[in-house]
């Protein structure tokens, strides 16, 4: 019986993971169709910019929680208190992130004539979302913990309805300077309903706005800085890797190259499925268990189901690439040989971020600082043997990144997934 509640769980979860990628990979392709080159260009910027500001105000707090609250995740108070420590640091780095892409954003604006009253609506629009999505990320964090999985399944659902919605309605006004602007309007309007729906969960469940004692705040504080110390250079590093592609076209391409590495994010939108429904139902749990022979089966299978999907993904994109291609539409028909890139950087960096979620969920956290040199030396050779000319190039320096993620992360995961057993053998000999 619990096996097969388990797998209805998953199913629910897989369901809507997949119904929200589902909508959001066909609002996103509508964008990438209707949208010209130029316009889709400057909104890939501005996405690329509200993620490095969510990743400035992360700097590893995100990775906190789990192993914070560890096994006391049935007491609501904890649970909600510790959450509510974790996530105040978060809105008090806003102000750094803001400082930091600021300019990033005025050059890059001035560089590509991007201007006017619509674009700065935009921007401000995606400020408004950045400020929305911190706290649907905190009630996310505390109903996940609690296992409230059917209310993080319809907030889902609603968020995504109201976004193709809105998308949709954008898209069937003529185009305009404004068409950005709307699409932007869009993802705020999403996160909002999120909010609202968040803070309606939390009034039903009457879960306590409950802060820590000046004891416990010390407690949890102490634990954030030994877990995210570790993670602050490598946060900083990884976040300005995840849009490396985005930055280096924006700064040394035109335009259109820009809008070309955008809509191939696109088609990458499939493997966020298995990262969603992971993070939902895998990651808790390998938090929750103690060491011993069922963690190491945990991850070790977690981790081989990963592969094997990852690699009938690759397989689709290698043999059958035109079919993908027919999703971005004919403006970007002439990329359909570089499909296969696109979907092996993604799955790389991708499973390279399920490796480093599976050891922070832990608390296993040193050595990331590390990952920073092996990435940049790979970097470095690259662009010296082959450089970022054209678009197959960028792709390039994508693969040769992940893949140096990739490596570094699954050693630190291979050694310590050994101590973890090591763990549980020396304890055996301990009680006899």
């Amino acid at each position: 019986m619990k096996l097969l509640s388990r797998l209805r769980q998953i199913a629910m979860v897989g369901g809507v993971e997949t119904f929200g990628v589902a909508m959001g990979g066909i609002a996103g392709l509508l964008i990438v169709n209707v949208m010209p080159k130029d316009q889709y260009a400057a909104y890939t910027f501005l996405v690329a910019c509200m993620t490095l500001i969510l990743g400035i105000t992360d700097l590893g707090l995100a990775h906190c929680t789990l192993p914070v609250v560890g096994q006391r995740a049935g007491e609501v108070r904890w649970v909600v208190g510790a959450s509510h420590q974790v996530f105040r640091k978060r809105c008090l780095l806003l102000v750094l992130g803001l400082a930091t892409i600021g300019p990033y954003w005025f050059y890059t604006s001035q560089q590509h004539a991007w201007s006017g009253w619509a674009y700065l609506a935009a921007s401000l629009l995606m400020v408004a979302v950045v400020l929305l999505t911190l706290r649907e990320h905190y009630a996310n964090t505390v109903l996940l913990i609690l296992g409230q999985i059917p209310t993080l399944n319809r907030i889902a659902f609603s968020s995504h309805c109201v976004r193709i919605a809105f998308v949709g309605a954008v898209l069937l006004l003529p185009a305009t300077s404004w068409a950005v602007t709307g699409i932007v309007a869009a993802t705020a309007a999403a996160s909002f309903v999120s909010v609202m729906l968040y803070r309606k969960a939390f009034r039903t469940q009457q879960l306590p706005d409950a802060h820590l004692d000046e004891a416990d705040t010390k407690k949890v504080d102490a634990q954030v800085i030994r877990i995210a110390k570790p993670l602050v250079l490598p946060a900083i590093f990884y976040q300005v890797q995840g849009v490396i592609t985005v930055f280096l076209a924006s700064l040394f391409g035109t335009a259109g190259m820009l809008a070309e590495v955008g809509a191939f994010g696109r088609l990458a939108m499939v493997l966020i499925v298995v990262a969603r429904v992971t993070t939902i139902l895998l990651f808790p749990a390998i938090a929750r268990a103690p060491v011993g022979p069922r963690l190491g089966a945990i991850v070790a299978q977690a981790h081989l189901a990963y592969f094997a999907m990852s690699a009938l993904v690759l397989l689709t994109s290698f043999y059958f690439p035109q079919y993908w291609i027919l999703l971005l539409g004919k403006q970007y028909a002439s990329m359909t040989p570089l499909v296969w890139m696109v979907f092996l950087a993604s799955i790389l960096m991708n499973a390279s971020g399920f490796a480093f979620r599976t050891l922070s969920v832990r608390g296993a956290t040193a050595g990331q600082t590390y990952s920073i040199a092996v990435t940049l030396i790979t970097q470095v050779l690259y662009l010296w043997l082959v450089g970022v000319s054209d678009l197959r190039s960028v792709l390039g320096f994508g693969i040769a990144t992940s893949l140096a993620n990739f490596g570094y992360q699954y050693f630190l995961l291979a050694v310590r997934w050994l101590e973890w057993r090591k763990d549980v053998v020396d304890g055996a000999q301990a009680r006899l």
